[in-house]
């Protein structure tokens, strides 16, 4: 599937939603940076593009979040090049996730008091006379 080809909420998500509207704008210009937002709802990808010596900033959202770091992956490995060839890349959305790390768990005491594992620490200060 072509990076253009794909959507959110039946409108194309390429190219980016550019924060200031430049009318006729859309893929000129050259991908300069690439960003996952995980911190935003719903996750999408920010995007910067150098335009006639301006960056513009857009956002990519799609409908399923999950293909949204296959995608960001792809971005990343075209960064300088233009928007317009970028559009015609193909991604694979069925490929398999990246594999995450496991997240570090503390472990429990049988009584579920993680203090009896990790007691608190006691804390002296000097007396500054």
């Amino acid at each position: 599937m072509r990076i253009r080809d794909l959507q959110w909420e039946g409108m194309p998500a390429w190219p980016p939603e550019w924060w200031i509207s430049d009318e006729g704008a859309g893929e000129e210009g050259s991908l300069k940076h690439v960003q996952f937002r995980y911190d935003q709802t719903p996750q999408c990808i920010s995007v910067v593009a150098s335009h006639l010596g301006d960056d513009r900033n857009g956002i990519i959202i799609l409908e399923n979040p999950a293909h949204l770091e296959i995608l960001c992956q792809k971005l990343k490995e075209n960064i300088g090049k233009p928007l317009s060839q970028i559009g015609d890349l193909e991604i694979d959305p069925l490929l398999p996730m990246p594999k995450k790390c496991a997240k570090q768990v503390r472990p429990q005491s049988p009584q579920g008091s993680r203090y009896e594992v990790f007691p608190p620490v006691a804390v002296r200060f000097r007396s500054t006379k």
